[in-house]
């Protein structure tokens, strides 16, 4: 099977190229927010987990790639496609391990970097003399750099929701984590940190809370705070419409965005939409 015939599996399987990219961004972001797991450990970076949660990282990816696709898994490696073995390798450094197995078969390449929240999705055939010898115990290879010019990119350099905790001022972060319960806390950072994509996973390692989402709302929530200050909290499943007419983008459904109103029109646009008081 090509790689072109792999590609278009993997596409047409995940609703087509859009989808697909959507999918895979916020897939990255779930991934490492589930291994970091903010709520229960008061971790909020990559830099703080453990070195064995970060071997995990790659496991919890191919889970939930193969999960979207709805693709079942190989009888030696972790997906079959249309009746073929291909291996799912992600690393969020610069190499590719590649095991034994995995040698002469095709594989779908994952990178993700927090620094820069890029991400690529790229496919190979693990072909022996691609590889360079690896002194690990695992007797894995590695895809040499001047290899590269063989991965069929799918994605490349391809932005992904970024962990704001990454780039945030130490300072900042107290701010935010001394602000009070957990809807204080919210408004705080949603006040702070406007028109930047914030996802669902790390609203929930803020708000500390079970009903986490209850905490945004009006009623009791963020919104309580921040609607006499014009600062509405738009969602990415709910508010697409708004986010596009504001230049907020993209924004996925698994995301929020804060928006500071000073147009006349503007609020009284939010303000019909119950976003501000």
């Amino acid at each position: 099977m090509t790689l072109s015939a792999i590609e278009q599996a993997i596409l047409a399987a995940g609703g087509g190229f859009d989808a697909f990219t959507e999918m895979v961004t916020g897939l990255f972001r779930q991934a490492f927010d589930e291994v970091i797991d903010a709520p229960r450990t008061n971790r909020f970076t990559l830099a703080e987990i453990e070195k064995t949660e970060k071997t995990y990282i790659g496991t919890k990816v191919e889970i939930l790639l193969r999960n979207f696709l709805g693709l079942p898994k190989g009888e030696v490696l972790d997906l079959s496609v249309n009746g073929a073995e291909v291996d799912i390798k992600m690393t969020t450094k610069r190499d590719w391990m590649i095991p034994r197995e995995s040698i002469g078969r095709p594989a779908i390449l994952m990178k993700a970097d927090e620094r820069t929240a890029l991400c690529d999705v790229g496919l190979i055939v693990c072909r022996p003399e691609y590889l360079r010898n690896s002194n690990n115990q695992d007797q894995k290879g590695q895809i040499a750099a001047a290899q590269y010019v063989h991965i069929w990119w799918i994605l490349r350099r391809q932005h992904y929701p970024k962990n704001f905790w990454e780039v945030l001022p130490s300072a900042e972060r107290t701010a935010i984590m001394d602000a009070g319960t957990g809807k204080w806390r919210l408004a705080a950072l949603f006040e702070r940190i406007q028109g930047q994509p914030i996802s669902r996973s790390q609203v929930q390692a803020i708000a500390q809370q079970h009903d986490y989402m209850k905490r945004l709302r009006k009623n009791g929530g963020a919104r309580d705070i921040l609607g006499p200050k014009r600062i509405a909290i738009l969602w990415g499943s709910k508010d697409r419409d708004l986010i596009e007419q504001f230049g907020l983008g993209p924004v996925t459904s698994e995301e929020f965005v804060s928006y500071h109103a000073t147009d006349p029109a503007e609020i009284e646009l939010l303000r019909t939409r119950d976003h501000i008081d």
